[in-house]
């Protein structure tokens, strides 16, 4: 198919999916991460995947990327991220539907400990109350993972969205990095830089996270 064709596909897509979600606490037409975020996981952390993305959010400097739609890979995207194990180092942004982003959080859970290399998956997820009880995935992350939490992250700006009237909608509840990890995998984090943990810290301070 064309270029302009897969283009039309991906829209439709889109909108689909807005569609869908319509009744899901985000209203939003865009989840991109801020820059300075996925950077400083890069540069400690070790990020070179992004799990659950699209191709109109995707962030171009990671390497690799996964959509759920078979037709992306027009565009570089991996199909499917629940199609086999995560491996290495990612980050994992899934839609704020609450069984989404359960079975995201069981798949990187069940990838850590399943695995028999380095493996650490950097989960972007929402918290609809202050101590995150009422998720669906809340039991799997008090369980298994780790955490930083910010009421003071915001999405990118998105640099074409020039329209005044129509300002795109800011989301207002706390955000949680939930860090899971094999043994090896932070190991291996430790072996590249000790203090890495801090450094990643005061790289995003900006964003005034707090570690739990």
């Amino acid at each position: 198919m064309s270029l302009a064709s897969e283009l039309v596909g991906l829209i439709t897509r889109k909108d689909t999916a807005t569609s869908r979600h319509a009744s899901q606490k985000i209203k939003t037409l865009s989840r991109k991460l801020p820059p300075h975020i996925i950077t400083a996981l890069q540069k400690w952390a070790l990020v070179t995947k992004e799990k659950m993305a699209s191709p109109l959010d995707y962030d171009p400097t990671l390497p690799h990327y996964w959509s759920e739609h078979p037709r992306d890979k027009a565009f570089g995207a991996n199909f499917n991220a629940f199609s086999s194990k995560s491996t290495g180092f990612s980050i994992c942004h899934p839609i704020y539907h609450e069984n989404t982003m359960y079975l995201a959080t069981k798949h990187a859970i069940y990838s850590a400990a399943l695995g028999t290399e380095a493996t650490a998956t950097f989960m972007f997820l929402p918290s609809w109350n202050e101590r995150m009880t009422t998720n669906l995935y809340a039991s799997l992350y008090r369980a298994y993972a780790n955490s930083w939490a910010s009421d003071q992250l915001q999405y990118a700006e998105i640099l074409f969205w020039n329209n005044i009237q129509t300002p795109l909608p800011k989301h207002t509840w706390e955000m949680h990095i939930i860090a899971v990890w094999n043994t090896k995998g932070r190991n291996c984090l430790n072996a590249c830089n000790k203090n890495w943990l801090k450094e990643l810290g005061l790289e995003i301070l900006e964003a005034k996270w707090e570690i739990n």
